[in-house]
């Protein structure tokens, strides 16, 4: 669906929300709330010196927006939003650290990094607490009495140019390096104190709300920065790992893949940039792809990541004019290896011939330029993706919950209209049995919740208890080892125990009783809409909606989330510390203890985040229900007699085109919607 199609249904939902019941408007007001704030994020990842940034300004349009210097930023994870929800368009936000999240920064980078760990970590923490500290010093040095006052705080700019965005993102001198510092520049002067800068645009060329981040890049020396980027891995939803082709699929690059991997994260693109500084150009640029591919299959298993490849450069000149470093000739001998690039620029000089300004051969160089960059390939797949993936499933259920809602008003007000025109009024609504027969619908709803609940407890109380003997007995396996010779106890400086199976089985296990839960979830909530359609069939006059089946998509597409599954156990991977014990006994039991511990945690948080999923969809559903059981009940008329039938042929009226308006949207129920409510 496209952009368009969101904000009609937006249009369309405020609409109804107008004339709704109350718990009708409740929940139409919830879907206006996630359709607003709709807006996917797109995070551009790598090693540092990859050229992410200069690429970011390609990719946005906004030519020299982000400083592209050789090392220009801090510790700033840069939000760029391109047509926010709030409707701003200009300025910027800088949000200030506090002590505390500084802190649990250092933590939660010590979690990341057991998870595939190297023989560099062991220092990593200690380095990044002494950085952590001397970004602290230098913002002492810089804002004086104003630091305190400023930590957790931030700063709102109405108006932003790139002075400001020095200020608060870029590095700057180091004030306490008297020969290097100017003390009359503020530049950086806020940088070691900003957690994130939020910058605001109009939509631009995108087809839909998003917004693009920029993060400081993995592999650098500043190890602080680093731990910015990966641990703001899971708040994107797509990732585009810019790889140089100078270096492309490096150690450190092979390590990022295999940490988004574990965490389970969302689609990912491959982008080589710097393909002009090839000497073979295309030819060699698609050996670089080969190996980047085959790496990718050999690290990853079975990958399905896509692979781009362009310059950033070229985009640059494209956009800017600036030709340094930009040979025409590589542009052109790219183009004529791409066929299918050839065809986008060939189309494009013949639509600016039709343009009705005279054609220049800067415009179609510099035309050329952006085709070749790849910019404009990275666009239509990332946007695509993203229009297929996620947004579109969030689109499709708001559109079914309010095609309900609009469905049963229309059903409603026809029957009313029918009940005013009939000559012996036998039809008229009883208004006492209607509300008599939503009560009673509620209080079994409220039952049936009560009872999925309890039966829900049931199976996760016994998993846990399945899941602890599970750990136990697996631990136990590995750590004190076949026939009784632990690994642990084994010569050399380090031990790694392999725990794969144990993770697996946690896994089948939260799987199969979450199944189980849902299965059972779906038997309940089939009754209670059996035995709500009976309850509505036996009040008279009562005609069926044309459809008024409960939508449990919500409970019976829920898969449990796993990601506690990834996190690491510092134990198994690291036990140089053992051989600071003295008994070889005491060893394998307290670390046989410690791992049983740490992967109870693990269980324990597999099931509440699955418990606490399970219900928050349930509530969904039926929220949802018990609103358009509302709506078929409820029975509005006008203050007197004599206008009654002119009120309700106006919403029965009403009540169509709404319902005309959602199937131009979307348009009629599909076929595999209907399979799916059968396969209810």
């Amino acid at each position: 669906m496209s952009e368009t199609s969101r904000r009609e249904l937006i249009r369309i939902a405020e609409d109804m929300n107008e004339t709704s019941n109350d718990e009708t408007r409740q929940f139409i007001s919830r879907i206006v709330g996630d359709l607003s704030g709709l807006k996917p994020s797109i995070a551009f990842v790598g090693q540092i010196k990859a050229g992410k940034s200069r690429l970011i300004n390609g990719f946005t349009g906004q030519a020299e927006y982000l400083p592209s210097d050789v090392n220009p930023w801090t510790t700033v994870i840069t939000d760029m939003h391109f047509g926010h929800p709030s409707g701003r368009t200009e300025g910027a936000e800088f949000h200030f650290f506090d002590n505390h999240q500084w802190q649990a920064l250092i933590a939660e980078g010590e979690e990341l990094r057991n998870m595939f760990p190297d023989e560099e970590d062991s220092y990593k923490r200690e380095m990044i607490e002494e950085q952590v500290e001397a970004m602290k010093t230098r913002a002492r040095l810089r804002l004086g009495d104003s630091y305190e006052q400023l930590l957790g705080q931030h700063h709102d700019l109405e108006d932003l140019n790139s002075d400001d965005l020095a200020r608060y993102v870029c590095a700057g001198d180091d004030p306490s390096d008297s020969e290097t510092h100017d003390p009359g520049s503020d530049r950086g002067l806020y940088s070691d104190i900003t957690r994130k800068a939020e910058v605001y645009f109009d939509i631009g060329h995108f087809p839909f709300p998003l917004t693009v981040t920029d993060t400081p890049g993995v592999n650098d020396p500043l190890l602080i920065r680093e731990e910015i980027s990966r641990q703001y891995l899971k708040e994107s939803d797509f990732f585009v790992v810019v790889l140089s082709a100078h270096q492309a699929l490096s150690r450190a690059d092979l390590k990022l893949f295999r940490l988004m991997q574990a965490l389970e994260l969302g689609q990912i693109v491959v982008f080589i940039n710097r393909v002009d500084e090839l000497g073979g150009g295309a030819e060699d640029a698609g050996k670089v792809r080969s190996d980047v591919l085959d790496g990718l299959e050999q690290a990853l298993g079975n990958s399905d990541i896509d692979v781009l490849m362009g310059s950033a450069q070229w985009a640059h000149y494209a956009l800017t004019g600036d030709e340094t470093g930009v040979n025409h000739d590589d542009v052109l001998a790219w183009l004529r290896a791409h066929p299918e690039q050839m065809k986008q620029y060939l189309d494009g000089v013949e639509e600016i011939k039709q343009g009705p300004g005279p054609i220049s051969r800067e415009g179609v160089l510099r035309f050329a330029a952006m085709i070749a960059s790849g910019l404009p390939d990275l666009r239509r797949h990332v946007t695509q993706a993203l229009a297929d993936g996620p947004r579109s499933e969030q689109l499709r259920m708001a559109w079914q919950h309010l095609n309900s809602f609009a469905q049963g008003e229309l059903e409603r007000s026809q029957a009313e209209l029918r009940a005013l025109e009939s000559e012996d009024g036998s039809a008229t609504v009883d208004l006492d049995e209607n509300n008599k027969t939503l009560g009673e619908l509620r209080a079994l709803v409220a039952e049936k919740t009560e009872v999925m609940t309890r039966d829900m407890d049931d199976v996760l109380a016994n998993l846990r208890g399945v899941m602890d003997d599970t750990v136990a007995e697996a631990v136990s396996a590995v750590v004190r080892g076949p026939d009784g010779n632990s690994p642990l106890l084994a010569k050399g400086a380090e031990t790694e125990l392999n725990f794969t199976p144990l993770r697996d089985r946690m896994r089948e296990l939260i799987q199969g009783a979450t199944q189980v839960v849902r299965q059972r979830m779906l038997s309940e909530l089939y009754a209670i809409d059996m035995q709500a359609n009976a309850a509505l069939r036996a009040l008279p006059g009562w005609q069926d909606p044309v459809d008024n089946r409960m939508n449990t998509s919500a409970v019976r597409w829920f898969r449990p989330d796993t990601t506690a599954l990834t996190r690491g156990i510092t134990v198994e991977l690291r036990v140089n510390w053992l051989s600071r014990l003295i008994s070889r006994k005491s060893v394998v039991t307290r670390a046989e203890r410690m791992i049983v511990q740490e992967f109870e945690l693990i269980g324990d948080d597999l099931i509440d985040t699955a418990r606490e999923n399970m219900m928050e969809r349930l509530k969904t559903v039926l929220d949802h229900y018990v609103a358009l059981l509302g709506g078929y009940l409820e029975h509005r008329t006008g203050s007197g007699e004599t206008n009654a039938q002119a009120e309700a042929q106006d919403a029965f009226d009403r009540a169509r085109r709404i319902a005309d308006e959602l199937e131009t949207v979307f348009g009629p129920v599909r076929a595999d919607e209907g399979q799916a409510k059968a396969a209810e």
